[in-house]
């Protein structure tokens, strides 16, 4: 028996599993995914599936790094959809295609970007080099990068920036190269600003006050685009 059998063996055996605990997810949110659950979908007892996870926050772990995948993917397609030359149309592109991910995909949502149940503190760690989130921010950042090179990002002053953020993002800085403490400011904003916005929708904390929440989202969208580049932006 070949290595590369038994590879692509293990591989759909990995994605089997996956994808059961993905539909488990969906029915019934995270609590719903447990090993035992698993193997009883899949006819296998629960110490098999240790052949593939050592525990099941190492499955979630690589759930979530999927997840960001997916919705990085629809973020890129959706900026590759608009004209290079828009820098702020591509942002907003991608800012509807993580909403509409999202609302699509609310249970996964809740697992990549929601609180971690209780007893399963096992997120993401952002210390790791593929951390999975980034696939998602990185594209954001590179548009704002954009902005920045054709002299259109408006940001508090850097001096501003410079005494009251910087010397929290040491860290961070040293692994941008190239790109100046204004970017990074406008990234960390505009990903905060976007990121509430959808959680509040999709985990429903805006219901008592809204009725169209996609009217909101559509209208704080243009706040923040012409806050970003300080010109009038309509919206399409």
């Amino acid at each position: 028996m070949s290595s590369n059998w038994r590879e692509k063996r293990r591989a759909s055996a990995v994605a089997e599993i996956k994808e059961v605990a993905r539909q488990l997810l969906v029915k019934g949110g995270v609590a719903a995914v447990t090993l035992r659950a698993i193997s009883r979908e899949m006819g296998m007892t629960p110490s098999a599936l240790y052949r593939y996870f050592p525990s099941l926050d190492a499955l979630l772990a690589g759930m979530r790094s999927d997840l960001f995948e997916e919705l990085g993917e629809a973020t890129t397609t959706a900026r590759d959809g608009v004209p290079s030359d828009d820098p702020l149309l591509r942002l907003m592109a991608m800012a509807r295609a993580f909403r509409a991910w999202g609302l699509e995909h609310r249970a996964e949502f809740g697992l990549m970007l929601g609180p971690p149940p209780s007893g399963n503190e096992g997120g993401p760690d952002p210390d790791e080099p593929d951390y999975a989130p980034a696939c998602v921010g990185v594209t954001f950042l590179g548009e704002i990068a954009e902005l920045e090179r054709r002299g259109a990002l408006r940001v508090p002053s850097v001096e501003l920036i410079e005494g009251r953020l910087a010397p929290g993002l040491r860290d961070y800085l040293d692994g941008q190269e190239g790109l100046g403490l204004p970017v990074i400011f406008a990234f960390l904003a505009v990903w905060a600003r976007l990121y509430g916005i959808i959680a509040m929708e999709i985990f429903g904390h805006m219901a008592w006050a809204v009725t169209d929440s996609g009217a909101l989202f559509e209208t704080e969208l243009i706040n923040f685009a012409q806050q970003l580049s300080g010109t009038a932006y309509e919206g399409s």
